[in-house]
């Protein structure tokens, strides 16, 4: 590997630092809302609209 190809290698390192992210999980493993909290929510609203 080349001079270059290090420096190439420092400077992506330096462009995509980690980060930390938090995002909320369902209880079923998947990103919250999952899709069925979703319909469970749309029923909802819409059972609350029609009162």
């Amino acid at each position: 590997m080349s001079a270059q190809d290090v420096e190439d290698a420092d400077d992506t390192l330096f462009a995509h630092p980690p980060r930390v992210v938090r995002r909320w999980v369902c209880g079923c493993g998947a990103d919250y809302p999952c899709t069925d909290v979703l319909f469970a929510r749309l029923v909802k609203a819409t059972a609350e609209a029609d009162r």
